[in-house]
């Protein structure tokens, strides 16, 4: 195999590997340092269950392709971060109900032959396995590009949004959605992992408590205290970043919001757009080499184990009925798998989908068709009955309602 063909299918590989976070943990705050998060990004990304626990097992190989590390120090910076990451606490709070939850992320960190486990803690699982609704997914590909911090945690922010763009037909997004309030400067700085919410048991409880500005004057000498230097080192910094990013979907424009008569910059609020300089997408449909090189180096779907296995040879067959959709070769082989590998059948269904007016969970929808056989009965739970303007009410009423969870577990 060539040099170029090898680098080709690692950028592949890569390219395919999704993490998926609950929007609540996205918005948490926590403490954590560049290299930590891409850490453990990684991490959710290859997690699995194994006797009941999550886990994740990453060859320091990967992480070093992942990554861009070269050299031998990666034994000492993967013990460093260990350290990190076991004192790494999430706080999620719902501030209108005075209620908080907070948790450690990992429970044990081990390096040995040559590969890295992480066992996460019982508390994370419900935020990055097998979720069902309220979630983000992010390719891991462009989680792992960014240099600064502050990027990697607007850009999460920012992405929970993506799904607006078409929910909403609009080109520019308004972060927060009105009419909720901007993000206050303290909030944000937390947020963004710009001063330490675990910082002091005084810092902790008050950020527990969402007191912000009162956590905020805790600390001691914090950095970019001045709006100037937060602007200048913080939000410029990110947004330069992401506008220049060939991996990064969006971009973004932001207003500060003033109040009182010295007009002191008090709060942010963010405009989203989509990124034109963005050239390496992760969907399926734009991947240019062909379904049999895919096969040696596609991990093992959790149906693998049974019977008919997936033909490769037709997942970039599928992938074309989604045109513009997204969707990953873990989807696709499932629906393959499901199938029997019968295209026709996956046809059907996604001609069915098309014709209804609202589908939560796409993927979810046609598995269900195909496994009960909706193609030759028709017969299933739709929207019809409601008109368009019902329906559009009942799906306004459901965003408000996940807007409203995304502050709380």
């Amino acid at each position: 195999m060539t040099e170029t063909v090898k680098k080709t299918k690692e950028k592949h590989l890569m390219e395919r590997d999704m993490v998926s976070r609950s929007n609540v943990l996205i918005e948490s705050k926590s403490s954590t340092s560049l290299f930590e998060r891409k850490l453990l990004n990684i991490a959710i990304a290859k997690a699995f269950v194994e006797d009941g626990e999550l886990i994740a097992r990453v060859s320091t190989k990967d992480v070093k392709n992942y990554l861009h590390i070269s050299g031998n120090s990666i034994y000492s910076r993967l013990k460093e971060v260990s350290k990190e990451t076991l004192g790494h606490v999430v706080s999620i709070e719902d501030d209108e109900k005075e209620n908080f939850i907070m948790f450690n992320v990992v429970n044990k960190c081990e390096y040995r032959d040559g590969v890295f486990t992480t066992r996460f803690t019982k508390e994370m699982k419900p935020h990055i396995y097998n979720l069902k609704k309220d979630y983000t997914r992010m390719s891991l590909d462009v989680l792992c590009s960014f240099k600064s911090l502050f990027t990697t945690r607007i850009y999460e922010i920012l992405r929970t949004h993506y799904y607006r763009f078409d929910r909403e037909g609009t080109e520019v997004l308004s972060v927060p959605r009105p009419p909720k309030n901007p993000y206050s400067i303290p909030e944000l700085k937390f947020t963004l992992n710009v001063v330490d919410a675990n910082a002091s048991k005084a810092v902790k409880r008050l950020v527990e408590q969402g007191k912000f500005e009162e956590a905020l004057e805790e600390i001691k000498d914090p950095p970019f205290e001045d709006w100037r230097n937060f602007r200048r080192k913080v939000l410029e910094v990110a947004k330069k970043e992401l506008e220049e990013s060939e991996y990064s979907e969006i971009c973004f424009d932001y207003e500060p919001v003033k109040s009182g008569k010295g007009g002191k910059v008090n709060g942010i609020r963010f405009f989203v757009k989509k990124n034109p300089n963005c050239k390496h997408h992760s969907d399926i449909h734009k991947m240019q080499a062909p379904a049999e090189e895919l096969t040696e180096e596609v991990a093992p779907n959790v149906l693998a184990a049974k019977k008919p296995e997936v033909n490769e040879k037709l997942i970039l067959k599928v992938a074309d009925m989604f045109g513009s959709e997204p969707v990953t070769i873990q989807d696709i082989r499932m629906l393959l798998q499901i199938s029997d590998n019968r295209t026709d059948v996956i046809q059907k269904a996604v001609n069915m989908a098309r014709e209804q007016s609202y589908i939560n969970n796409l993927i979810g929808w046609l598995r269900k068709c195909i496994e009960e056989k909706w193609y030759e009965t028709e017969s299933f739970a739709t929207f019809k009955g409601r008109t368009i303007e019902e329906s559009q009410i009942t799906l306004d009423l459901y965003q408000e309602y996940l807007d409203e969870r995304r502050q709380f577990v």
